[in-house]
Protein backbone atom coordinates (compact mmCIF):
# COMPACT_ATOMS: atom_id res chain seq x y z
CA UNK A 1 0.00 0.00 0.00
CA UNK A 2 2.79 2.43 0.95
CA UNK A 3 4.80 1.56 -2.20
CA UNK A 4 1.83 2.33 -4.44
CA UNK A 5 1.22 5.61 -2.63
CA UNK A 6 4.83 6.75 -3.11
CA UNK A 7 4.76 5.77 -6.77
CA UNK A 8 1.73 8.03 -7.23
CA UNK A 9 3.48 10.83 -5.37
CA UNK A 10 6.63 10.47 -7.48
CA UNK A 11 4.50 10.67 -10.61
CA UNK A 12 3.02 14.06 -9.75
CA UNK A 13 6.37 15.31 -8.46
CA UNK A 14 7.82 14.70 -11.90
CA UNK A 15 4.93 16.48 -13.58
CA UNK A 16 5.24 19.57 -11.40
CA UNK A 17 8.63 20.36 -12.92
CA UNK A 18 7.07 20.33 -16.38
CA UNK A 19 4.17 22.55 -15.30
CA UNK A 20 6.27 25.67 -14.96
CA UNK A 21 7.60 25.48 -11.40
CA UNK A 22 11.26 25.72 -12.44
CA UNK A 23 12.68 28.92 -10.83
CA UNK A 24 14.40 31.27 -13.32
CA UNK A 25 18.16 31.08 -12.84
CA UNK A 26 18.70 34.81 -13.46
CA UNK A 27 16.36 36.11 -10.76
CA UNK A 28 17.11 36.61 -7.08
CA UNK A 29 14.77 37.87 -4.41
CA UNK A 30 15.71 38.51 -0.77
CA UNK A 31 14.00 36.55 2.00
CA UNK A 32 10.88 38.18 3.34
CA UNK A 33 11.30 39.76 6.75
CA UNK A 34 10.35 37.76 9.84
CA UNK A 35 9.52 40.68 12.15
CA UNK A 36 10.04 40.67 15.89
CA UNK A 37 12.36 37.67 16.13
CA UNK A 38 14.16 37.22 19.46
CA UNK A 39 17.64 35.82 18.73
CA UNK A 40 19.19 33.43 21.25
CA UNK A 41 22.80 32.32 21.45
CA UNK A 42 23.84 28.85 20.33
CA UNK A 43 22.46 26.23 22.70
CA UNK A 44 24.49 23.15 23.63
CA UNK A 45 23.04 20.01 25.23
CA UNK A 46 22.70 20.12 29.01
CA UNK A 47 22.45 16.35 29.49
CA UNK A 48 22.74 13.20 27.41
CA UNK A 49 20.45 10.35 28.44
CA UNK A 50 21.80 8.01 25.79
CA UNK A 51 18.88 8.31 23.38
CA UNK A 52 20.52 9.33 20.10
CA UNK A 53 18.14 10.47 17.40
CA UNK A 54 18.50 11.70 13.86
CA UNK A 55 15.31 13.70 14.13
CA UNK A 56 14.31 16.69 16.21
CA UNK A 57 12.26 16.32 19.37
CA UNK A 58 10.49 18.63 21.81
CA UNK A 59 8.99 18.24 25.27
CA UNK A 60 8.47 19.64 28.78
CA UNK A 61 10.00 18.76 32.14
CA UNK A 62 9.28 20.31 35.54
CA UNK A 63 12.33 21.88 37.20
CA UNK A 64 12.22 19.44 40.12
CA UNK A 65 12.25 16.43 37.76
CA UNK A 66 15.20 17.36 35.54
CA UNK A 67 17.47 14.91 37.34
CA UNK A 68 15.20 11.96 36.57
CA UNK A 69 15.68 9.88 33.41
CA UNK A 70 13.00 10.73 30.83
CA UNK A 71 11.08 7.46 31.25
CA UNK A 72 10.77 8.03 35.01
CA UNK A 73 9.36 11.55 34.86
CA UNK A 74 5.69 12.38 35.53
CA UNK A 75 3.55 13.06 32.48
CA UNK A 76 3.16 16.63 31.23
CA UNK A 77 0.32 16.08 28.75
CA UNK A 78 -2.46 17.03 31.17
CA UNK A 79 -1.72 19.51 33.93
CA UNK A 80 -3.71 21.09 36.75
CA UNK A 81 -2.66 24.49 38.11
CA UNK A 82 -4.14 26.79 40.76
CA UNK A 83 -5.42 30.18 39.55
CA UNK A 84 -2.64 32.70 39.10
CA UNK A 85 0.16 30.15 38.74
CA UNK A 86 2.00 30.24 35.39
CA UNK A 87 2.94 27.25 33.30
CA UNK A 88 6.68 27.24 33.96
CA UNK A 89 8.49 24.03 33.00
CA UNK A 90 11.75 23.64 31.11
CA UNK A 91 11.36 23.27 27.35
CA UNK A 92 13.32 20.29 26.03
CA UNK A 93 14.78 20.43 22.53
CA UNK A 94 16.68 17.53 20.98
CA UNK A 95 18.23 17.50 17.50
CA UNK A 96 20.25 15.01 15.52
CA UNK A 97 22.33 17.60 13.65
CA UNK A 98 23.21 21.29 14.01
CA UNK A 99 20.12 23.27 13.06
CA UNK A 100 18.37 26.55 13.77
CA UNK A 101 14.80 26.44 15.06
CA UNK A 102 12.12 29.07 15.55
CA UNK A 103 10.07 28.41 18.69
CA UNK A 104 6.58 29.84 19.17
CA UNK A 105 3.59 29.17 21.44
CA UNK A 106 -0.12 28.84 20.71
CA UNK A 107 -2.48 29.23 23.69
CA UNK A 108 -6.13 28.50 23.02
CA UNK A 109 -5.39 28.67 19.29
CA UNK A 110 -3.92 32.17 19.45
CA UNK A 111 -0.20 32.81 18.97
CA UNK A 112 1.19 34.56 22.05
CA UNK A 113 4.45 36.06 23.32
CA UNK A 114 6.12 34.16 26.16
CA UNK A 115 9.35 33.98 28.13
CA UNK A 116 12.02 31.50 27.04
CA UNK A 117 15.49 31.32 28.59
CA UNK A 118 15.08 34.79 30.07
CA UNK A 119 13.92 36.48 26.84
CA UNK A 120 10.35 37.56 26.09
CA UNK A 121 8.81 37.52 22.64
CA UNK A 122 6.61 35.69 20.17
CA UNK A 123 9.29 34.13 17.94
CA UNK A 124 12.51 32.73 19.43
CA UNK A 125 15.30 31.94 16.95
CA UNK A 126 17.67 29.39 18.49
CA UNK A 127 20.71 27.67 16.92
CA UNK A 128 20.99 24.14 18.38
CA UNK A 129 23.82 21.63 18.59
CA UNK A 130 23.23 17.86 18.84
CA UNK A 131 24.42 15.43 21.49
CA UNK A 132 21.63 15.34 24.07
CA UNK A 133 18.77 17.33 25.57
CA UNK A 134 18.78 21.12 25.59
CA UNK A 135 16.70 22.44 28.50
CA UNK A 136 15.48 26.04 28.51
CA UNK A 137 13.30 27.59 31.24
CA UNK A 138 10.02 28.96 29.94
CA UNK A 139 7.00 30.75 31.36
CA UNK A 140 3.49 31.20 30.00
CA UNK A 141 0.84 33.10 31.97
CA UNK A 142 -2.66 31.59 31.87
CA UNK A 143 -5.37 34.26 31.82
CA UNK A 144 -8.40 32.57 33.42
CA UNK A 145 -9.82 29.49 35.05
CA UNK A 146 -10.93 26.60 32.87
CA UNK A 147 -9.41 24.32 30.25
CA UNK A 148 -6.60 25.60 28.05
CA UNK A 149 -4.96 24.00 25.03
CA UNK A 150 -1.26 24.83 24.73
CA UNK A 151 0.87 24.07 21.68
CA UNK A 152 4.59 24.85 21.53
CA UNK A 153 6.14 24.55 18.08
CA UNK A 154 9.75 24.47 16.90
CA UNK A 155 9.87 25.30 13.18
CA UNK A 156 12.97 23.59 11.75
CA UNK A 157 15.37 25.55 9.55
CA UNK A 158 13.06 28.59 9.24
CA UNK A 159 15.68 30.62 7.33
CA UNK A 160 15.64 28.24 4.39
CA UNK A 161 14.03 30.46 1.76
CA UNK A 162 14.82 28.12 -1.13
CA UNK A 163 12.57 28.41 -4.18
CA UNK A 164 13.73 25.16 -5.70
CA UNK A 165 10.46 23.21 -5.98
CA UNK A 166 12.19 19.92 -5.24
CA UNK A 167 13.34 21.33 -1.90
CA UNK A 168 9.67 22.01 -1.11
CA UNK A 169 8.28 18.64 -2.17
CA UNK A 170 9.29 16.70 0.93
CA UNK A 171 6.43 15.22 2.94
CA UNK A 172 8.29 16.29 6.10
CA UNK A 173 6.44 19.31 7.59
CA UNK A 174 9.74 20.63 9.02
CA UNK A 175 8.42 21.22 12.50
CA UNK A 176 8.05 19.47 15.83
CA UNK A 177 5.42 20.37 18.37
CA UNK A 178 4.34 19.58 21.90
CA UNK A 179 0.78 19.80 23.14
CA UNK A 180 -0.59 20.08 26.71
CA UNK A 181 -4.09 20.35 28.14
CA UNK A 182 -4.02 22.62 31.20
CA UNK A 183 -6.82 22.99 33.70
CA UNK A 184 -6.66 26.16 35.80
CA UNK A 185 -8.73 25.98 38.98
CA UNK A 186 -11.68 23.60 39.18
CA UNK A 187 -13.55 24.58 36.02
CA UNK A 188 -13.75 22.19 33.05
CA UNK A 189 -15.07 24.86 30.71
CA UNK A 190 -12.90 25.29 27.57
CA UNK A 191 -11.40 28.75 27.25
CA UNK A 192 -12.54 28.95 23.62
CA UNK A 193 -15.57 27.64 21.76
CA UNK A 194 -14.31 25.20 19.12
CA UNK A 195 -17.32 23.60 17.47
CA UNK A 196 -16.66 22.50 13.89
CA UNK A 197 -17.50 25.27 11.43
CA UNK A 198 -17.05 23.05 8.38
CA UNK A 199 -17.96 19.40 7.77
CA UNK A 200 -16.40 17.15 5.20
CA UNK A 201 -17.92 15.76 2.03
CA UNK A 202 -17.35 12.28 0.55
CA UNK A 203 -14.05 11.89 -1.28
CA UNK A 204 -14.73 11.46 -5.02
CA UNK A 205 -14.50 7.95 -6.38
CA UNK A 206 -11.08 7.12 -7.77
CA UNK A 207 -9.13 9.50 -5.50
CA UNK A 208 -6.41 7.51 -3.72
CA UNK A 209 -4.00 10.26 -2.63
CA UNK A 210 -4.18 12.04 0.71
CA UNK A 211 -1.60 14.42 2.16
CA UNK A 212 -3.50 14.94 5.40
CA UNK A 213 -3.56 18.74 5.16
CA UNK A 214 -2.06 20.62 2.23
CA UNK A 215 -2.05 24.02 0.57
CA UNK A 216 -3.28 23.67 -3.01
CA UNK A 217 -4.39 25.64 -6.02
CA UNK A 218 -8.09 26.60 -5.93
CA UNK A 219 -10.25 24.24 -7.96
CA UNK A 220 -11.34 25.25 -11.45
CA UNK A 221 -14.29 22.84 -11.43
CA UNK A 222 -15.56 19.47 -10.16
CA UNK A 223 -13.02 17.65 -12.33
CA UNK A 224 -10.09 19.63 -10.87
CA UNK A 225 -9.42 17.71 -7.65
CA UNK A 226 -6.47 18.70 -5.37
CA UNK A 227 -5.00 15.20 -5.72
CA UNK A 228 -4.29 15.77 -9.42
CA UNK A 229 -0.63 16.26 -10.41
CA UNK A 230 0.46 19.88 -10.16
CA UNK A 231 -2.41 20.99 -7.90
CA UNK A 232 -0.38 20.89 -4.69
CA UNK A 233 1.57 24.09 -4.06
CA UNK A 234 5.33 24.22 -3.58
CA UNK A 235 6.56 27.55 -5.01
CA UNK A 236 4.14 30.34 -5.92
CA UNK A 237 4.68 33.62 -7.79
CA UNK A 238 2.72 36.77 -6.97
CA UNK A 239 2.78 40.57 -7.15
CA UNK A 240 3.17 42.99 -4.24
CA UNK A 241 -0.07 44.06 -2.61
CA UNK A 242 -2.19 41.72 -4.73
CA UNK A 243 -4.49 38.90 -3.58
CA UNK A 244 -3.04 35.42 -4.01
CA UNK A 245 -5.64 32.64 -4.39
CA UNK A 246 -4.88 29.65 -2.14
CA UNK A 247 -6.95 26.71 -0.96
CA UNK A 248 -6.71 24.30 1.94
CA UNK A 249 -7.26 20.59 1.34
CA UNK A 250 -7.89 18.38 4.40
CA UNK A 251 -8.52 14.67 3.88
CA UNK A 252 -9.39 11.74 6.16
CA UNK A 253 -8.91 9.12 3.44
CA UNK A 254 -8.86 5.64 5.00
CA UNK A 255 -9.41 7.01 8.52
CA UNK A 256 -10.84 4.75 11.20
CA UNK A 257 -13.01 7.35 12.96
CA UNK A 258 -14.39 10.86 12.71
CA UNK A 259 -11.94 13.58 13.78
CA UNK A 260 -12.10 17.32 14.48
CA UNK A 261 -9.16 19.19 12.94
CA UNK A 262 -8.10 22.56 14.40
CA UNK A 263 -6.08 24.41 11.75
CA UNK A 264 -3.94 27.53 12.11
CA UNK A 265 -2.43 29.40 9.16
CA UNK A 266 1.09 30.84 9.38
CA UNK A 267 2.65 33.45 7.10
CA UNK A 268 6.40 33.78 7.74
CA UNK A 269 5.77 31.98 11.05
CA UNK A 270 3.17 34.42 12.32
CA UNK A 271 -0.47 33.43 12.66
CA UNK A 272 -2.75 35.00 10.09
CA UNK A 273 -6.52 34.85 9.60
CA UNK A 274 -7.85 32.92 6.63
CA UNK A 275 -11.27 33.87 5.32
CA UNK A 276 -11.81 35.93 8.45
CA UNK A 277 -11.02 33.21 11.01
CA UNK A 278 -7.93 32.87 13.20
CA UNK A 279 -8.51 29.13 13.52
CA UNK A 280 -10.63 26.74 11.47
CA UNK A 281 -12.22 23.64 12.99
CA UNK A 282 -13.21 21.00 10.46
CA UNK A 283 -14.93 17.69 11.18
CA UNK A 284 -14.02 14.81 8.88
CA UNK A 285 -15.60 11.40 9.02
CA UNK A 286 -13.62 8.52 7.45
CA UNK A 287 -13.21 8.92 3.69
CA UNK A 288 -14.38 12.53 3.67
CA UNK A 289 -12.52 15.71 2.81
CA UNK A 290 -12.86 19.47 3.00
CA UNK A 291 -11.61 22.04 0.51
CA UNK A 292 -11.51 25.63 1.71
CA UNK A 293 -10.74 28.23 -0.95
CA UNK A 294 -9.58 31.72 -0.05
CA UNK A 295 -6.79 34.20 -0.60
CA UNK A 296 -3.98 36.06 1.13
CA UNK A 297 -3.00 39.65 0.40
CA UNK A 298 0.67 39.70 -0.51
CA UNK A 299 3.07 42.11 1.24
CA UNK A 300 4.05 45.47 -0.21
CA UNK A 301 7.74 44.52 -0.08
CA UNK A 302 9.19 42.16 -2.70
CA UNK A 303 10.85 39.04 -1.37
CA UNK A 304 10.49 35.36 -0.63
CA UNK A 305 7.95 34.43 2.02
CA UNK A 306 6.87 31.12 3.54
CA UNK A 307 3.41 29.79 4.38
CA UNK A 308 2.30 26.71 6.30
CA UNK A 309 -0.71 25.28 8.13
CA UNK A 310 -0.28 23.74 11.59
CA UNK A 311 -3.00 21.45 12.90
CA UNK A 312 -4.01 19.26 15.84
CA UNK A 313 -6.89 16.89 16.45
CA UNK A 314 -9.89 17.16 18.76
CA UNK A 315 -9.28 20.47 20.58
CA UNK A 316 -9.76 20.60 24.37
CA UNK A 317 -10.45 16.89 24.67
CA UNK A 318 -8.53 14.70 27.11
CA UNK A 319 -5.22 13.34 25.90
CA UNK A 320 -4.78 11.00 28.86
CA UNK A 321 -8.29 9.54 28.50
CA UNK A 322 -7.68 8.90 24.78
CA UNK A 323 -10.41 11.29 23.68
CA UNK A 324 -7.93 12.79 21.20
CA UNK A 325 -7.47 10.76 18.02
CA UNK A 326 -3.73 11.51 18.06
CA UNK A 327 -1.86 13.91 20.39
CA UNK A 328 0.61 15.06 17.74
CA UNK A 329 1.22 18.54 16.35
CA UNK A 330 1.32 18.28 12.56
CA UNK A 331 1.85 20.59 9.63
CA UNK A 332 1.35 20.92 5.91
CA UNK A 333 4.26 21.29 3.57
CA UNK A 334 5.90 24.69 3.93
CA UNK A 335 5.52 26.53 0.64
CA UNK A 336 7.55 29.46 -0.70
CA UNK A 337 5.90 32.52 -2.23
CA UNK A 338 7.96 34.82 -4.47
CA UNK A 339 6.51 38.33 -4.27
CA UNK A 340 7.64 40.71 -7.00
CA UNK A 341 6.95 44.25 -8.12
CA UNK A 342 4.15 44.57 -10.71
Amino acid sequence: MHVKRWLRILAWLTLIWDLGCRPPADRFLPPGEIPGVIVHEVQRPAVDWGFPSRRAGIGFVWPEHRHLPPLQRPQTEEISLPPGQPFAPYLILHVGQPITVLVTAILDYQQIPFELNGKYGMLHLIPLLPGGDIELPMRIDLPEEGLHDLIVIAFLDPLDFSTNPFDRLSMDPRLVGRRARIRVGLSNRPAREMRPVLHGAPIPRGVTLSLGVALVRPSQGPWDHPSRPGRQLTVVDGKVGQPQPIALWASNLGGDKGVDYALIFFWNFRQIPFRGREVWTIHLEPDTEAILAGEVILPSTPGIYQMQVVYVFDPYRSIREREVWAPFVLGSQRIAIRVEDP
